[in-house]
């Protein structure tokens, strides 16, 4: 008897392929947005650093004016980088969406092949049960009548 075969097949495995892919990105984006997490958590530090180096010790004019300076910047390089992180955030929030998208639509055609499954069961169940039935009324009718 020939094998039977799920005509969807195909579609299930680009699906899982789609779903791999979105695995990855996601994967991708949050290691993305990890790195700038780290450099917005040193810029932070750095900035603390200053303020205190700053506001502690008094230093020449030059000096402090250097000093204000490097904390403005170091301002202006914690905001750059808030910024950059946020929209790092926003895109692990765009590939989680897809991710559970690509999942949704793989876990549909995985519970049309289960389903599928159970009705090519059933059948070949039936083919058997129809099969031994006809071997036992072969049986049946090729004993002779003893009785």
């Amino acid at each position: 008897m020939k094998r039977p075969r799920f005509s969807l097949q195909t579609v299930l495995d680009l699906r899982e392929k789609a779903k791999e892919k979105a695995e990855e990105a996601f994967a991708a984006a949050v290691r993305e947005r990890d790195i700038a997490a780290g450099r917005v958590a040193e810029a932070s530090a750095r900035l603390e650093e200053l303020t205190r180096m700053i506001s502690g010790d008094r230093f020449p004019a030059y000096v402090r004016e250097q000093g204000w300076n490097a904390l403005r910047a170091q301002r202006d390089l914690l905001r750059t980088l808030q910024v950059r992180l946020a929209q790092e955030e926003k895109k692990v929030e765009a590939k989680r969406e897809l991710l559970v998208i690509a999942d949704r639509d793989r876990q549909l055609v995985v519970k049309l092949r289960e389903k599928w499954s159970a009705r090519v069961r059933a059948e070949q169940t039936l083919a058997e049960e129809k099969q031994l039935e006809d071997f036992v009324t072969a049986v049946r009718f090729l004993q002779p009548a003893t009785q």
